[in-house]
């Protein structure tokens, strides 16, 4: 080797190492960032034999990276059906709580078998009544916190589109950003980790998948396959709340809507779930409960003329055909029967129709209520909980099965986020950086960057020599 060529291979070879110091510094400074992937300089050797950098690459695995947004996207589900359902089953309670609708139910009709021992105790009356409207009460209470978890629901699908739209259009901007980079240097290898962290981020809210166009820039599609991004443009998601549609566009990418190549996994697939799906037929439950309190109770009233309501009523009237959605909510005591408001309370004992106060000891109509309450009751069996069973049962079954409907997303998301927690580990030992060994690397970089040192020293010496015998 010529002294000259030994010269330009130590000199490559010092700001090969430079180079590589650089890069080693820049993985530990990021070594607890999450969204950084770990740098690493590829060194090759030229024809005359000097090192030199070829690449600095990222140290990445797709696959690793989309399994582990898929199943981010799967625990969000999960647990925004959960966390949906909280609110509305803890007021619910279960079958073993002490004030439910059930134990309301159960208070009722031990009242009507006290007062059918005494039917003219107008403490046992007024007692009856008043347990009568703690029932209703439940009811409402209910009605009132499914239909405060449907707002929630949908005020939560509004905000999840909001931050999935800004998320979106700052993926196109980085996108952008890359496609017109040079490809060389920190800059484009940081717009990577930000673009990596932002898809992150919107598997949270929704599955999805994506590619890279022949301009260099990202592409962002539905699980479905409905384009997102492309060609630098962003679609604008919109959710309309009244037919429970999720557009992009002026595609129909709703969840779980069969056909539409929409999205199904993440927070907005579990919200929308809860606003179309789940909370209403919790809702349909109620109501079926409440309207066949309603007109079990008028079929057992012999006082009652065609039309008129009985001991329970919707807001006060009778019960329509159909019933309008919303009726435990609305469930209330006929006024006829409470005292405060005009009516009187030997109407418990004698009939909600009745005119004038029958025998003081006449139990007959309070017995035919209780039977109403003690014997089978028609549900309709769309809503799964029973056709002609009492109820008590009806509600223990509902209880019950709301109740398991939020334990099982519960149950979902916290497995499903023990799987996206171990994919994330693998992910990050990966790509993450280890300390401890870019120590080791410094170590060898500060040898190559000394032995190149001293090359270049020994081969001026040399060349000064040279000259100096000339």
């Amino acid at each position: 080797m010529s002294l000259i060529s030994a010269l330009n291979a130590a000199r490559s070879g010092m700001s090969t190492s430079s180079r590589w110091a650089d890069t080693v510094s820049t993985n530990i400074a990021n070594a607890n960032n999450a969204s950084y992937a770990r740098r690493e300089t590829q060194i090759t050797t030229n024809a005359q034999g000097a090192a030199q950098v070829s690449e600095i690459t990222r140290a990445v695995d797709s696959a690793l990276d989309g399994l582990y947004r898929t199943e981010v996207s799967r625990t969000a589900t999960q647990d925004a059906i959960a966390t949906g359902l909280a609110g509305y089953t803890a007021l619910l309670g279960d079958t073993e709580s002490t004030d439910t609708m059930l134990t309301r139910l159960t208070d009722f009709q031990n009242a009507l078998g006290l007062l059918s021992v005494s039917p003219a105790d107008t403490g046992l009356q007024r007692a009856t009544v008043a347990d009568a409207q703690e029932l209703a009460q439940a009811l409402n209470r209910a009605g009132g916190a499914l239909d405060a978890a449907m707002g929630r629901a949908e005020e939560g699908v509004v905000a999840d589109v909001a931050a999935v739209n800004d998320r979106l259009g700052r993926i196109a901007a980085l996108s952008e950003r890359l496609a017109s980079s040079d490809g060389n240097g920190e800059a484009p290898l940081s717009v990577h980790d930000a673009l990596g962290a932002e898809l992150d981020a919107l598997a949270e809210y929704m599955d999805v998948t994506t590619r890279t166009d022949g301009h260099g820039r990202m592409e962002v599609f539905t699980s479905g396959g409905t384009a997102l991004l492309t060609g630098g443009r962003p679609e604008t998601l919109r959710f309309d709340a009244e037919s429970g549609t999720l557009w992009a566009g002026s595609v129909d990418i709703t969840p779980g809507v069969s056909g539409k190549r929409g999205i199904s996994e993440g927070s907005i697939s579990g919200k929308v779930a809860l606003y179309t799906t789940v909370l209403p037929e919790m809702q349909a439950q109620l109501d079926e409960t409440a309207r066949a309190l309603i007109s079990g109770m008028e079929a057992a009233d012999a006082s009652l003329l065609p039309g008129e309501a009985g001991l329970f009523t919707d807001a006060g009237a009778a019960l329509t055909d159909p019933v309008a959605p919303g009726l435990a909510r609305r469930i209330a005591v006929n006024e006829a029967v409470v005292p405060e408001v005009g009516g009187a309370l030997w109407r418990i004992r004698d009939g909600v129709g009745a005119v004038v106060p029958g025998a003081a000891g006449a139990n007959g109509q309070v017995m035919d209520f209780a039977d109403a309450l003690n014997g089978s009751l028609t549900f309709d069996e769309a809503h799964g909980l029973g056709s002609d069973v009492p109820l008590s049962r009806f509600m223990s079954s509902l209880i019950a099965s709301q109740n398991s409907t939020r334990a099982s997303a519960e149950t979902s998301a916290e497995r499903l986020a023990a799987g996206a927690i171990a994919t994330q580990t693998s992910r990050m030992s990966f790509m993450g950086v280890n300390v401890d060994d870019e120590l080791q690397q410094l170590a060898m970089i500060q040898q190559s960057y000394g032995a190149n040192a001293q090359a270049l020293s020994t081969v001026s010496e040399m060349i000064d020599t040279l000259l100096a015998a000339v």
